[in-house]
């Protein structure tokens, strides 16, 4: 059937663009894994390791395999952690070239009485 003329082949438009190893990495995280009898997703057995090595700088792999982490590994997995939680602290950007503070003031002038 030939394309009718004013009008689209596709009205909805195209899809929008998936990120393709988030999508990869969601679908992997959902699938479930055997633990202590139990089914649990990925996603939670790796939130449930990570703050295991938080508490205790160990945690247990599901079969049994114990990883222990030194205190510079530990500190990482708790900053890892923070960062997830409480998202990247606040950025400063030094405006100056010595290193000295400035406030700077924006000053918005809404007076369109004046011809431009």
């Amino acid at each position: 059937m030939p394309f009718q003329k004013g009008s689209s082949g596709n009205p909805h438009g195209r899809p929008p663009k998936q990120r393709a190893l988030t999508e990869i990495l969601k679908r992997g995280g959902s699938k479930t894994i055997l633990v202590d009898g139990r089914n649990i997703s990925r996603r939670r057995l790796i939130a449930s390791m990570l703050w295991s090595l938080a508490a205790t700088g160990e945690a247990t792999f599901p079969d049994g395999r114990k990883l222990l982490f030194s205190p510079e590994d530990w500190l990482g997995v708790v900053k890892f952690i923070y960062s997830q939680i409480d998202g990247p602290p606040k950025q400063d950007i030094d405006v100056t070239s010595g290193g000295e503070r400035m406030l700077i003031h924006v000053t918005y002038d809404d007076d369109r009485s004046e011809d431009a």
